[in-house]
């Protein structure tokens, strides 16, 4: 099922400190039939996630303040959004990195710049089963 048949089948929430990113993620996401909400404000994710109730998050790792790791870890303590899965967006292809964001329960995990063609089939594949 292509998810652009659908005009905003589902939301994500997307948090990343540099807008650019953002609104590179926000435009290939709509064009994909996808409404997105996105914020450079990591603080605001788990307040945003409990009133938005997004299908999915997507969230970089290395952000001032509350980093990507330590978001996941309060969303996933939260009644509100436990359940809202998240892909973790970064520069390092570092494999311990990746593990990490993984063992923390991310779901996926993203390297920047962004590979649409690889990374949509991902993002799909999340939102259809959660």
């Amino acid at each position: 099922m292509e998810l652009k048949s659908k005009p905003y089948a589902y939301t994500v929430l997307a948090v990343d400190d540099d807008a650019a990113i953002l609104d590179l993620i926000g435009r290939n996401l709509t064009a994909r039939g996808l409404r997105v909400i996105t914020t450079t404000d990591p603080e605001k994710v788990p307040a945003l996630a409990a009133q938005e109730k997004p299908r999915l998050i997507l969230s970089d790792i290395a952000m001032p303040g509350l980093d990507g790791l330590t978001l996941l870890k309060t969303l996933k303590a939260s009644p509100a959004t436990r359940d809202i899965p998240l892909i973790l967006l970064t520069s390092s292809r570092a494999a311990e990195d990746i593990e990490d964001g993984l063992n923390s329960g991310a779901e996926a995990y993203l390297v920047k710049p962004i590979d649409w063609e690889s990374a949509w089939p991902k993002i799909q594949a999340i939102l259809m089963r959660s």
